[in-house]
């Protein structure tokens, strides 16, 4: 049997507590950085692109590039997110935490329909 002193099992817990800080860190880095932002462009009385695709904790900035002309983004559908203000310039972001499929439109242009596909 191997006796071993107070200071070899000290110095064991310290490596294992490190060695535990060391990939709590690395997870926790893992994560935040697997979360990306997508960009939907409206211009020309147009979402682009019409299907954005995304995993659940990214987000979508859509960014409203279409001068004087007024625009909003609304959900439609049972899985919903708020409607944007309407607005001529500036960005609306919204984070998914769900899966599924969210509809959403321009209530000021009916040919203004896109979708998020969140898996």
């Amino acid at each position: 049997m191997i006796r071993r002193g107070p200071a070899s099992v000290s110095a064991g817990m310290r490596r294992l507590v490190l060695a535990l800080g060391l990939l709590f860190a690395l997870a926790l880095s893992a994560t935040a950085s697997s979360a990306t932002t997508t960009t939907v462009r409206i211009k020309d009385i147009d979402f682009s692109p019409a299907t954005t695709r995304v995993h659940k904790g990214d987000a979508v900035t859509w960014r409203f590039l279409d001068g004087t002309t007024p625009h909003n983004v609304t959900s439609r559908g049972a899985l919903r997110f708020r409607s944007s203000a309407t607005k001529q310039k500036g960005a609306y972001t919204v984070r998914f935490a769900r899966a599924g499929t969210y509809r959403y439109v321009c209530t000021l242009h009916f040919n203004m329909k896109a979708k998020v596909v969140v898996s």
